[in-house]
């Protein structure tokens, strides 16, 4: 314990209005409240608690009164942590993306960019800042399992009022997940639930296919292949099953040089399985979801398979018309086209595109193949792509540009997600 840590509060077993000097500290689940006296429990709050949320407002519109501080809502009761300003800046950057805190009306909506019957995607603008945001404001009723967190992570059953998005990136978000879309806050209005994201320029894998009409330089097509196996070895850990490993989902950031997983709108816990898959791309269907087998995060193996396929062709592996694709897809039918790829990376897409899920590998495992190695990397350099990122830059003009009349968020040419990187 340091000086740092220690706060004040107003509410805990005290005389209303009344401060007593409190420990805060950061926890994997969540944070704890200690006595300075004797560093006896006082509370441990959960960011998975359904019961717990943190309103900030007073402190990020500036009226605080009577010092700074936030405010607490836990299992009914209300308390006022007081700090400084370096204390209670710390305390919101990590409870950003795991806690969920209360809308701030210093957010006012300029524009509709989107709406399904999913969830509202809106242009907004942070008042005080003067800076844009963009918010996705989510309407699906499905909820998640609770989550009963131990130390390990695992999670237990329970019916949770959560929307099963907001489940799923909290727990990336505790697990410093890599190359996932990071957000400003989720908030709660009382009504909704909401994802704030900070803007930073991204382009589709499938816009960068158009443009690369010769192909992509492999050293590229390893380095993606290689991070999405990183997420997805933390996916399989966590039973996710993301269902949207595609074209669309998967973004390149200009500024890091790295891949960005986003939208998690038809993401699913494993022992969420017995409810209706959600929304799948043709073409990019993971044979279990129609036949006998166990659905579970091996499907993500399947799609980053799929995903390869096109990496590596520029088209996809089960045709070209719906009706051929969704037949092959189904099937697991496809041929591989070019004999010139090297054989090591063709025995991985194939390992990968198993219609028996028993038959794929892990991530882990995956990401222990020579292809990752140093020495293959060596023979290879990802140079003259990068050169044509740069040479190819999206303009501020595309910024709310929707490629499809089904958009999702990472149709977006340049949208928000945070710009500091786990």
């Amino acid at each position: 314990m340091n000086q740092n840590d220690l706060y004040q509060i107003e509410g805990l077993n005290f005389t209303k209005g009344r401060k007593t000097e409190i420990y805060i500290t950061q926890e994997p689940l969540g944070f704890k409240l200690l006595d300075p006296l004797n560093l006896s429990f006082k509370l441990l709050v959960y960011w998975s608690d359904e019961t717990v949320l943190l309103d900030w407002n007073d402190y990020i519109e500036g009226i605080c009164s009577n010092g700074l501080y936030f405010r607490l809502i836990y299992q009914g009761e209300e308390y006022k942590i007081h700090g400084s300003t370096e204390q209670l800046d710390e305390l919101y950057y990590f409870c950003s993306g795991k806690f969920i805190f209360q809308k701030s009306n210093i957010f006012i909506k300029n524009s509709v960019i989107q709406t399904n019957s999913q969830y509202e995607l809106n242009l907004i603008t942070n008042v005080k800042e003067n800076k844009q945001y963009i918010e996705k404001r989510i309407f699906s009723s499905l909820t998640s399992q609770r989550l009963e967190m131990s130390n390990s992570f695992n999670t237990q059953l329970g019916q949770d009022n959560i929307p099963e998005e907001v489940r799923i990136i909290q727990l990336l978000n505790a697990q410093n997940c890599p190359y996932i879309m990071k957000i400003q806050s989720i908030t709660y209005d009382g009504d909704y639930y909401s994802l704030i994201y900070t803007n930073k320029n991204l382009i589709s894998l499938k816009q960068i296919l158009k443009m690369q009409k010769m192909g992509l330089p492999l050293s590229f097509v390893i380095e993606i292949l290689e991070q999405l196996l990183i997420v997805l070895n933390i996916f399989q850990e966590l039973q996710i099953i993301h269902n949207g490993i595609n074209l669309d989902m998967i973004n390149y950031s200009l500024e890091s040089n790295s891949i960005v997983v986003c939208n998690f709108s038809s993401s699913t816990f494993e022992c969420n399985k017995g409810t209706p898959i959600k929304g799948n791309t043709i073409g990019f269907i993971p044979p279990e979801y129609l036949n006998k087998y166990l659905i579970s995060p091996q499907a993500n193996i399947f799609q980053l398979g799929t995903l390869l396929y096109h990496l590596l062709f520029n088209q996809n592996p089960f045709g070209n018309d719906p009706q051929t694709q969704l037949q092959n897809n189904i099937s697991g039918k496809y041929n591989i086209l070019n004999t010139n790829v090297d054989k090591d990376i063709i025995d991985l897409l194939k390992s990968m595109m198993q219609i028996n899920p028993q038959k794929r590998k892990t991530p882990k495992e995956y990401l222990c193949s020579k292809i990752f190695k140093p020495q293959y990397r060596s023979k290879i350099s990802k140079n003259s792509f990068l050169s044509f990122l740069q040479e190819n830059r999206l303009s501020k003009n595309f910024e709310f540009e929707v490629e499809n009349e089904n958009p999702t968020i990472q149709n977006i040419k340049s949208l928000s997600i945070n710009k500091k990187k786990n």
